[in-house]
């Protein structure tokens, strides 16, 4: 990938009631050429975050390409595999900063092989689970550990498994992106579960909406699991726009997309 040159910038990560996160480091890349964001999740990373992350990105002069697989996540590698397939991805694009979503997929058990499975309840869950999210951090960042990485977790819905395993995800996912980044790695974790759950973990059905005044609105579709265009536009590429931007000091406001 391109050379980088680092520089430094506190990102506060979201934070919810006594389940707080120290003010995490962001190493961001200094780029010659033209700088490069991909995109890499699930359906949100494909139908609303990803476009809306191209369309901001691109009126600064970043490219900005993506992946969203459908129903994908690290629980079934027998369905999609984003560990192994994620370096071919870095190889073609080379990206200088990776978006990653997921996690709203893995509320249910670990395939690990032909007929066999970690059920949500095995203490191992959470090891293997953790050991996937470690896999993906190494995929993206390739030898030289020095693409950045930001991680956004889960978002919180409704529905009693939802509800139990969404707050251990974005624990794992969390603990292992900041242990990554302890040890050297270029990653920074978004968290998306606690705008969108109350201070007691219980997911929020409004919310307030940077733009839309200060009362709350409501902040999920009809099947009150996915978020609203407004509420991804607000809660999900806000954050994430604002993390990247101060990597790229030196980029103007476009009137038009960049052309690909």
């Amino acid at each position: 990938m391109k050379k980088l040159a680092l520089a430094l910038f506190l990102a506060a990560a979201a934070t919810s009631g006594a389940d707080a996160a120290q003010p995490q480091v962001l190493k961001c890349p200094t780029v010659t050429g033209d700088p490069t964001i991909y995109g890499i999740g699930g359906s949100t990373m494909g139908t609303l975050l990803g476009p809306m992350l191209e369309a901001v990105l691109e009126e600064h002069g970043i490219d900005f390409r993506r992946w969203g697989k459908a129903s994908s996540g690290l629980a079934r590698p027998d369905f999609h595999d984003w560990p192994k397939e994620t370096p071919a991805i870095m190889k073609k694009h080379d990206p200088d900063i990776v978006v990653v979503s997921l996690g709203t997929n893995d509320y249910q058990p670990l395939w690990v092989g032909k007929n066999d499975w970690i059920q949500q309840d095995d203490p191992k869950w959470e090891t293997v689970y953790g050991d996937r999210v470690d896999a993906l951090l190494e995929a993206i960042a390739g030898d030289d550990k020095e693409r950045l990485i930001i991680w956004s977790g889960p978002y919180a819905f409704t529905g009693p498994n939802a509800e139990k395993r969404a707050p251990i995800v974005n624990r794992i996912m969390r603990e292992r992106v900041e242990a990554y980044a302890a040890a050297g790695g270029h990653a920074i974790f978004h968290d998306a579960y606690a705008p969108t759950s109350d201070a007691n973990g219980k997911p929020l059905s409004e919310a307030v909406l940077a733009g839309k005044g200060a009362k709350a609105v409501k902040i999920r579709s009809k099947d009150g699991i996915h978020l609203t265009a407004d509420a991804v536009r607000a809660l999900l590429a806000k954050p994430i726009v604002d993390m990247v931007m101060p990597c790229f000091p030196n980029t103007e406001k476009k009137t038009e997309p960049k052309p690909k």
